[in-house]
């Protein structure tokens, strides 16, 4: 009986300081997905945020990404107001630790944030622990 290895398509994140958990596709694809949840909120604040990351280079401990996503507040629709709270682009990138963790990354990103008449905005950072499957 032969054993094969297999390598899961996903991976999870979380950002303590923005209070962020992700699950994504596998980050080492030239295109990825992401989807975040914003935790440690009341329910009717929680953001669901949906990305396209694309890998603009890829080193051995070092991938740099750059994405386009956009920002929902499901809970909304129960005011009767818009579900999409705003627009985001993305810059970061992932560093892996060592060999004995090929699957654990830090990463960190830059993204503007702005709201969907793009008349306000901010800059984001965040800074967090993923784990690719």
């Amino acid at each position: 009986m032969a054993c094969f290895g297999l390598k899961a398509q996903v991976g999870i994140s979380y950002y303590p300081f923005q209070s962020e958990v992700g699950i994504n596709s596998n980050v080492d694809k030239l295109l990825w997905g992401d989807l975040r949840l914003a935790s440690n909120t009341f329910y009717g604040n929680i953001t669901t945020e949906t990305n396209v990351m694309w890998n603009v280079k890829r080193y051995q401990k070092v991938s740099v990404y750059t994405g386009l996503g956009a920002n929902f507040n499901f809970f909304n629709a129960a005011g009767d107001l818009p579900i999409t709270n705003g627009y985001a682009a993305f810059a970061g990138c992932r560093f892996r630790f060592s060999k004995a963790w090929p699957g654990l990354q830090l990463a960190f990103e830059l993204s503007p944030y702005f709201n969907t008449s793009f008349s306000g905005g901010t800059l984001r950072s965040s800074l967090g622990l993923a784990y690719q499957f």
